[in-house]
């Protein structure tokens, strides 16, 4: 009987500590790329997961009809490092998008947290660009995502 009652608190033991490992590395973001497929927004995290690689954002405007129309992009290829939460926010320069033959150098500001496997945050172009608050929530899609 002793016996059988200390396998049976072994295997509660492992089984709880597993499922505590799962739970912990369901709340921290993934080596890879995370996507917003409706607006295209793309968040890429470095090999340690320390930090953001690139982030890429549409530069969304209202027509007079209300119809959203995209009207550029912002490319922002620097590491920001990430918080404990695996959250991240910037503002500084970034390459602006608007199909002029060179893209424009502009200060931004992207901010998101990480929660539930998304980043959920938002893109602030400058003024002068007529763009409104991107606000996203990017889904994780993998290291090497295909179309």
């Amino acid at each position: 009987m002793p016996r059988r009652l200390s396998a049976t608190i072994l295997v509660t033991s492992l089984t709880l500590i597993a499922f505590a490992g799962l739970a912990t590395a369901a709340g921290k973001p993934k080596r890879g790329t995370y996507i917003d497929t409706a607006l295209q927004v793309y968040i890429v995290t470095t090999k340690d997961v320390s930090a953001i690689k690139s982030v890429q954002a549409p530069c969304l405007s209202k027509l007079d009809t209300g119809a959203t129309t995209q009207s550029g992009s912002l490319t922002l290829s620097r590491k920001i490092k990430l918080n404990g939460k695996g959250g991240f926010s910037y503002t500084g320069k970034a390459k602006i998008y608007t199909g002029a033959p060179k893209p424009a150098v502009e200060t931004v500001t992207v901010k998101a947290t990480y929660s539930g496997g998304k980043y959920k945050g938002t893109a602030k172009f400058p003024a002068k660009y007529g763009c409104e608050l991107t606000t996203f929530s990017a889904r994780y899609y993998g290291v090497n995502p295909q179309g």
